[in-house]
């Protein structure tokens, strides 16, 4: 793993000067004289308001931080903003967004439209296979993790072909070509704009390709649930597919398997010519992202969470290396792999392999029946082998990534009503020799949710480039429980990673009404923050009593979910 020195004075002087300025032009546009942080959600707020008033708006006491000795990388590039209910997305004072591609909107040539139910946003500069870091241009993937099914068809009982037709249409993946022109994103008409659904003809890999585990199938259709993802180093997408089980009932007829999902999914959003491929030595689970990164010695290695109560994290370790001139072979990369489970009572990864561990030969069902037979048996259901061999469950693993400086790997624990853990948690760890291939790691709580911090349920992260972390939370199933009383909306927040703030949260950015702000991903320059805005409206009752109109086509009152582009950052420096 690379360190990363401390900056030379000059550019030290440098970053301090940008940030102060910043913060100065900031406040100055408010009349305010001055800043204090606060801790509980950790807010910059100008030292006029009074300690009672920060309190009130931010969930607890006030600390008074002297940003004079504080790395200006840290601190948090606006004013936070407190708690809000309203069907929009609300930011801070100098930041504005726009919406790129909603739900419904036609985008390839052959007439297809965007999908449902925006997640995780790839952003593939234009010209990266080049060697390029475009800012103004590029291929962003979308994914759409499923569909509501009043918005969609209309009903929600007694679906008919047609409606499934449209609802297996409507999920997956869209690759859209986008285009910043003056001071909005706008969609570009592309050859590559296409849709990757649950019709999508895909191939399977690795070691259940084939097997009894999903009756000899070596091509399928489809890839469904599409939550979170991640990027590989060679400019492919590994859409990362969660809940799939129950279309199985919902597309009742249409032929859908449930083993055919659940995997890590790899497109290449440069090629439509070249297949997707599932690949099935990374496990089949809920999965919620996959975070990549390249070892010392030029092997892959995934980080991934099971999102569900008390499952699991896993590490996946590829077989070949990565070269950096040969995109074609970096392509084979995940087809062949060893797939761990992380043991956090000792802090060690346990190998899932039938041949190399008994205790997955051993394993048993309840009424005495071996659970596996095979590696293929192993890897279809990653979860009970994890269970099987020690791994530890934890509070629904949602998205994990990796420091861009430290290396360290951060995991968002969102929640976990079983054990009256409603509020969630972001832990870190290390690998030992800082070798991402390592099989120990030490781990730490990073930051804790609840009252006195002011968040709740943290889902996906991005780091920016000082290596900041930002946030997005997922109360949107827990409505009933307290964490509405001082949550509100779910909202966006920014921690710093680093120095006496480090930990502590700051609220940026509140989502709609009933929404999730999901896949949020920088531009290269830090300019633009592209954020999806999923299933604004959801608890509706009816298409007549709507909870909100975001995005509303015009003449519409129906919601729609939507990529949207902030805007108001000033970019940072290499």
């Amino acid at each position: 793993m690379t360190h990363h020195s401390s900056p030379s004075p000059a550019r030290a002087a440098l970053e301090q000067s940008f940030w102060h300025r910043l913060l100065d032009r900031q406040l100055t546009r408010r009349g305010a004289i001055g800043t204090a942080v606060a801790t509980a959600a950790a807010v910059a707020l100008p030292v006029t308001i009074s300690s009672a008033e920060a309190a009130a708006n931010n969930g607890g006491p006030v600390s008074t931080v002297d940003p004079n000795t504080v790395n200006p990388r840290t601190l948090p590039p606006f004013r936070a903003i407190p708690t809000g209910q309203a069907d929009t997305l609300t930011l801070p004072t100098g930041f504005r967004f726009h919406t790129v591609a909603s739900w419904g909107e036609v985008f390839t040539l052959d007439g297809r439209e965007i999908g449902f139910n925006h997640d995780f946003i790839g952003y593939f500069p234009i010209d990266l296979l080049e060697g390029g870091k475009s800012s103004t241009e590029a291929l962003l993937t979308i994914n759409h993790e499923y569909v509501n099914a009043l918005f969609v068809g209309g009903d929600t009982q007694n679906r008919t072909p047609a409606q499934i037709e449209a609802e297996m249409k409507a999920v997956g993946v869209s690759v859209v070509r986008v285009r910043k022109e003056g001071r909005e994103w706008k969609v570009v008409m592309d050859a590559r704009n296409r849709r990757i659904d649950a019709l999508t003809d895909i191939e399977l890999t690795g070691p259940v390709r084939g097997s009894a585990a999903v009756k000899g199938a070596t091509l399928v259709k489809g890839s469904v649930g599409n939550c979170s993802g991640g990027q590989t180093p060679w400019g492919t997408l590994l859409t990362c597919e969660e809940n799939v089980d129950g279309y199985q009932a919902a597309w009742a007829g249409s032929g859908y398997e449930a083993m055919h999902q659940g995997w890590v999914t790899e497109i290449d959003p440069f090629d439509a010519a070249w297949m997707p491929k599932k690949r099935t030595a990374m496990g089949r689970f809920r999965h919620e992202n996959v975070a990549i990164t390249v070892a010392k010695d030029g092997r892959v290695v995934g980080y991934m969470g099971d999102d569900m109560q008390d499952a699991c994290v896993y590490k996946f370790v590829s077989r070949g290396k990565y070269n950096p001139i040969n995109r074609a072979t970096n392509r084979d990369l995940l087809t062949e792999g060893d797939l761990y489970v992380a043991n956090f009572g000792n802090g060690s990864w346990v190998l899932l392999d039938y041949d190399k561990n008994k205790k997955l030969q051993d394993a048993k069902s309840t009424d005495g029946k071996a659970l596996f037979a095979s590696q293929a048996d192993v890897l279809a259901d990653a979860r009970a082998s994890a269970l099987a061999v020690g791994g530890t469950p934890v509070d629904r693993p949602e998205d994990i990534e990796i420091h861009p400086k430290t290396g360290e790997v951060y995991v968002a624990l969102t929640n976990n009503a079983k054990h009256g853990n409603y509020f969630g948690q972001i832990v870190k760890f290390r690998e030992t020799g800082d070798d991402w291939t390592a099989t120990n790691f030490l781990w730490e709580v990073f930051a804790v949710g609840g009252p006195q911090s002011g968040f709740a349920s943290p889902d996906n992260l991005v780091f920016d480039p000082y290596g900041n972390l930002w946030m997005v939370t997922d109360n949107s199933d827990l409505a009933t429980n307290p964490i509405k009383g001082y949550h509100g909306n779910n909202a966006m927040f920014f921690f710093a990673t680093e120095g006496p703030n480090a930990g502590q949260a700051h609220r940026f950015a509140i989502g709609p009404v009933d929404a999730e702000m999901t896949g949020p991903v920088f531009s290269p320059d830090g300019k633009t923050l592209f954020v999806s805005i999923q299933h604004p409206g959801e608890d509706s009752e009816s298409l007549e009593k709507l909870r909100s109109n975001f995005a509303a086509k015009p003449g519409s009152n129906v919601p729609r979910p939507t990529l949207v582009a902030i805007e108001g950052f000033p970019g940072w420096r290499a």
